[in-house]
């Protein structure tokens, strides 16, 4: 269906070219049809190519025929239409020339390719078939038969490459513009068009073709402002009018050189398209690269803002450093107000985290490490500090190797760093009272057994039970046990020295891994303890009694067997509860032992 449609488009196209151009004797010297048959191929019909060639030497055939032409003439101006059709069709597509597709400098250089080349082998059939009945130069009949085909696919092709319903760049770039802009660039549009106008009806009135060159002087205006296919519109409607003038013989041209005139009329408009085309291609080449350019800042703006991070950019040479606002932002600042706030990041950062902040980043730019990250406390406007991450990367260097420039991004990872403090926290502490746990018992127990290594310094356990636990549990509910054991825990925080690790053992057994000089001092710590645990407990009008039994193990060699340790606590507790509960007890090692138990 599209194909026979094609067929009688060309035919209708030809036969009314053949009777207009013949009527004034200017059928060798103006041939469009062939550039129409193209152009409406690649853009609608896109297949059955042979098909398509054959109708168009069908129709061709059938058009010189009904004018009267000899059957060897027509059959030759047919296939001469055929193979001009082909070849450019063809041509195009070797050259990547397709509706909606890219059209850059190569896409252009391609059309002048195909233009020169496709009509060759018609000219030279048509021009076989012109001269052999009649005689006359084989060379210049080729010439006209070559040059009108020529010039209309570079004048008039474009405009089907570039049919802007098949261009998604055209669509996403006028919705884009801003209102105020577009109106701007339709008034420039206007401007332009009244001047191509005008240089054609100046060189119209003044009877000088020359005059002309106005004209191709607009259309690189054209190019440079208004996109390719703009400039092939405006092109393709400039030699229009151009040869219209010529049609009509608007410049007086005596009768036996019009149909010269007009061929070189065509030569000097392919001349003035084609500059304008390449240059239309190469704005257009910078404009996809200009918004493809934005596109990919749109898009790491989004992923930046999405993951929290902010930019930096630090000349180092100068020590200029650039934050982008998202980095301002994490701090508390703003770029408008507070610029040179940040570009002193260094007084920002923590003074802890300063110097290991230096030592990652003078490992990357020696080399040492592909990247530089570091996390790092940096003040915020409210007095505060924030968790950062930086990351980053050496750039730019000096031909001896020195970091130039560095870029990376900075992300605030404070709610990180609580989460990971918070799961430290509950690994190694017991969730109701906040104490230690059992775990962090143990390491507490080995720190003190490499102080006691170190500086002779002895240290105790003491492990401390709640007598009759049980009881108030099942008087007066756990909520009440769970107080008593929160106010146990507070309790033993403040009555003990810093250095000394309060836990809790489990269930209403609570230990202490406690630092001293000598042994004599764990006593004066144990009876301190019992009597500031053993006040009662009071809440809501309820007064709960406080009752401990407390063992004390000591060590004092480095040798001490750590289990063994607590085991001798443990039975030293179960002596206080044989001797009544409310009491501690101590036990000593084999070796430095303490001396005997006291009672409170």
């Amino acid at each position: 269906m599209r194909i026979g449609l094609f067929t009688l488009f060309y035919f209708c196209t030809l036969l009314t070219l053949l009777s207009t151009l013949r009527a004034v004797n200017l059928d060798s010297a103006i041939w469009p049809a062939n550039a129409l048959a193209a152009g409406t191929y690649l853009l609608a019909v896109e297949r059955g190519l042979a098909w398509s060639t054959a109708g168009v030497v069908a129709a061709s055939l059938a058009a010189h025929l009904m004018l009267g032409d000899s059957t060897a003439y027509s059959v030759a101006c047919g296939i001469a239409n055929g193979l001009t059709f082909h070849l450019a069709v063809t041509g195009c597509r070797w050259a990547g020339l397709r509706p909606g597709g890219p059209f850059a400098v190569r896409h252009v250089a391609g059309l002048v390719a195909v233009a020169l080349g496709a009509g060759i082998p018609g000219a030279l059939l048509g021009a076989g078939s012109t001269v052999l009945p009649s005689g006359g130069s084989f060379w210049l009949v080729a010439l006209r038969w070559w040059l009108p085909d020529m010039a209309a696919i570079i004048l008039l092709l474009p405009l089907f490459l570039l049919w802007p319903g098949r261009r998604e760049d055209t669509a996403r770039r006028g919705s884009a513009a801003a209102p105020g802009r577009r109106r701007h660039v339709i008034g420039e549009a206007h401007v332009a068009a009244g001047t191509l106008v005008g240089s054609v009806v100046l060189a119209a009135v003044a009877r000088e073709p020359l005059l002309l060159g106005l004209g191709s002087c607009v259309l690189l205006w054209i190019a440079f402002r208004f996109g390719p296919f703009l400039t092939a519109l405006a092109a393709a409607l400039f030699a229009a009018a151009v040869l219209g003038l010529a049609f009509f013989n608007i410049w007086e041209w005596p009768a036996p050189m019009v149909s010269m005139e007009v061929l070189k009329m065509q030569g000097r408009l392919v001349l003035a398209a084609c500059p304008a085309l390449i240059i239309a291609a190469i704005m257009a080449q910078r404009e996809r690269q200009q918004r493809a350019l934005e596109e990919d800042q749109r898009r790491l703006a989004y992923a930046l803002e999405g993951a929290n991070d902010g930019i930096w950019d630090w000349h180092l040479p100068s020590g200029a450093i650039f934050f982008s606002t998202r980095a301002y932002r994490m701090l508390g600042y703003t770029p408008a107000t507070d610029q040179d706030i940040l570009t002193r990041f260094q007084e920002l950062i923590h003074p802890e985290d300063l110097a290991r902040v230096r030592e990652a980043f003078g490992d990357h730019a020696q080399g040492r490490h592909p990247l530089f990250q570091a996390e790092l406390r940096g003040r915020h406007r409210n007095g505060g500090y924030v968790w950062l991450l930086s990351r980053g990367k050496v750039v730019e260097r000096a031909p001896d190797g020195h970091p130039v420039r560095a870029v990376g991004t900075i992300t605030d990872v404070s709610q990180k760093k609580h989460l990971e403090a918070a799961l430290e926290h509950a690994a190694s502490h017991d969730p109701l009272t906040g104490l230690a746990n059992r775990s962090t018992f143990e390491r507490a127990l080995e720190h003190a057994r490499r102080i006691l290594t170190r500086d002779q310094a002895p240290f105790a356990v003491l492990l401390i039970d709640v007598d009759h636990f049980k009881r108030v549990n099942d008087m007066h509910g756990h909520v009440s046990g769970d107080l008593l054991l929160t106010t146990t825990a507070r309790r033993l925080q403040s009555a003990l020295r810093a250095g000394d690790v309060p836990a809790r053992f489990g269930g209403d057994e609570f230990a202490v891994v406690a630092m001293g000089k000598t042994p004599e001092e764990f006593t004066i710590l144990a009876e301190r303890l019992h009597a500031h645990l053993s006040r009662p407990v009071e809440t809501e009008g309820l007064i709960l009694p406080a009752s401990f039994s407390i063992g004390i193990a000591v060590a004092t060699t480095p040798d001490v067997d750590l289990a063994a340790l607590v085991a001798e606590a443990d039975a030293a507790l179960y002596l206080a509860k044989d001797a009544g509960r409310g009491t501690w007890r101590a036990l000593g090692m084999r070796r430095g032992t303490l001396a005997t138990a006291a009672e409170a």
